[in-house]
């Protein structure tokens, strides 16, 4: 056997081998072919399925910041004690203003709402006080003029104060240390009963009554106010994430929506039949 007809002999196997390779392939083409059609339904959910999950974490990317936004304003307002688009009750606690002195005179108020300043403030135990005011001297211009000293008692209950007023001797520097202020008060014009009037303490403390309180039911009215300002906040802070979104992130719901259903395409079992049929005709011309 010459070298030519070696040549031969390996290109014809050569041959033979490629062209088995190739109806193996081409017969598993045909076999995977039908079970995709035999099956394109079952697949097509599964395909489906998957790429739903992708768009609804995508919309999950989209909402999140605007969602989070508005849970972050509920809950200051919830924190406020206050729900939006509910009724709420809350209770309302008794507040009592005691004002005494040294002399025995007590006098108490009491409601069911925060007392307040002439500011607006609202007035609780840290603004409890205790006013010293000395006798009224005459001085040289004919005026009348006495010291008021204040010392803040925030920390100091109505007993251990009355027990403090029936010192003698007091000196309240000692027990409450420097006055917070100091003001010296000047009159023209006093009553007899004013002009005899010995120094005096005077103490005016608030208290919160936790074991008396009322129960409010929050009105139509209330709410549907509460929530209007509810909405307005709301779409106010909305801005920020917007801006977020529009000037600096590159997330574009869109462009993932429109990548998605090009990566999951739906199986066209018409598509695939063509494709089975050409297939089997090659098979069966090259088995021929």
């Amino acid at each position: 056997m010459n070298r030519n007809d070696s040549k031969t002999i390996r290109d014809t196997e050569k041959k033979r081998l490629e062209q088995k390779k190739f109806m193996l392939q081409l017969k598993k083409d045909i076999v995977d072919l039908e079970k995709k059609i035999k099956h394109s339904r079952i697949e097509n959910l599964k395909i489906d399925t998957i790429k739903n999950l992708k768009i609804s974490a995508r919309v999950l990317q989209l909402i999140a910041p605007y969602v989070v936004t508005a849970g972050l304003v509920a809950g200051g307002f919830t924190l406020l004690g206050d729900i939006p688009f509910y009724a709420d009750e809350w209770k309302i606690y008794s507040n009592v203003m005691t004002e005494f002195d040294n002399a025995g005179n007590i006098t108490t108020r009491q409601q069911y709402n925060d007392f307040k300043d002439d500011n607006g403030n609202t007035l609780d135990s840290s603004n409890n006080l205790l006013y010293y005011y000395s006798q009224w001297q005459l001085d040289e211009n004919g005026l009348y003029s006495r010291i008021v000293q204040i010392y803040s008692i925030e920390k100091q209950t109505y007993e251990n104060l009355i027990e403090l007023f029936n010192k003698e001797d007091l000196k309240l520097e000692d027990v409450l240390g420097k006055p917070n202020t100091n003001i010296r008060e000047t009159r023209n014009n006093l009553t007899d009963e004013e002009i005899q009037e010995e120094s005096f303490i005077k103490a005016v403390i608030y208290n919160e009554e936790t074991g008396d309180y009322i129960v409010h039911k929050e009105t139509v009215g209330e709410n549907v106010s509460l929530s209007i300002l509810y909405i307005l906040a709301t779409s106010l802070l909305e801005l920020v994430p917007l801006s977020f979104r529009h000037n600096i992130s590159s997330f574009d719901f869109k462009t993932c929506v429109r990548r998605i259903k090009k990566r999951y395409p739906h199986i066209d079992a018409d598509e695939l039949a063509k494709k089975l049929e050409l297939k089997k005709a090659n098979y069966d011309r090259l088995m021929r």
